[in-house]
């Protein structure tokens, strides 16, 4: 009966998927984080003053953009491509990663700010990651949609249901 179960989820994960690529014209865009920043952001981000484990921050001295949940709307229901670092949600009872946060760049910790939440794409994928170590960067695809997430581990204006995972290989 659990094999049939999963299989009827896989089914219609693939449908699903499938359909959400169609809608995107089937072209694969590959990304990078700024691009999902609006420019004023990226103007802001400029102006700001280093911040890492060297140089302790305080929270609520940080200008507005590091909270910043401004999207680019272009890239709405955009097939895409994106490397970035996982920060695990939730594990299937393989222990495959079938939800997480993927950020710009690993160690975001309670020793810096984690980044804006329009730096960060909530990530579902039934199928099941298996992943070593959260410390190596991965690519994923699939069809961005332009969603707020927070779940009190973080927040992220955009999510997707991930096609495709994988690690990153230069």
């Amino acid at each position: 009966m659990k094999q049939i179960i999963s299989s009827l989820v896989f089914v219609v994960f693939t449908m699903l998927t499938l359909t959400a690529w169609a809608a995107s014209d089937g072209k694969i865009t590959e990304i990078n984080w700024l691009d999902l920043m609006p420019e004023e952001d990226i103007e802001a981000m400029e102006k700001m003053p280093e911040i890492g484990h060297d140089n302790p921050f305080d929270k609520n001295s940080l200008p507005e953009v590091m909270f910043s949940s401004k999207v680019v709307d272009k890239f709405e229901n955009k097939h895409i491509r994106i490397a970035g670092y996982m920060v695990p949600l939730e594990t299937n009872d393989k222990g495959e990663l079938i939800e997480f946060f993927l950020a710009p760049y690993m160690g975001a910790c309670i020793h810096v700010p984690p980044p804006p939440p329009n730096q960060m794409i909530h990530v579902k994928f039934p199928k099941g990651a298996e992943v070593e170590g959260i410390w190596y960067p991965f690519v994923i695809e699939g069809t961005l949609k332009l969603e707020t997430f927070d779940n009190g581990m973080g927040a992220s204006s955009y999510s997707m249901t991930a096609m495709l995972v994988k690690p990153y290989e230069e």
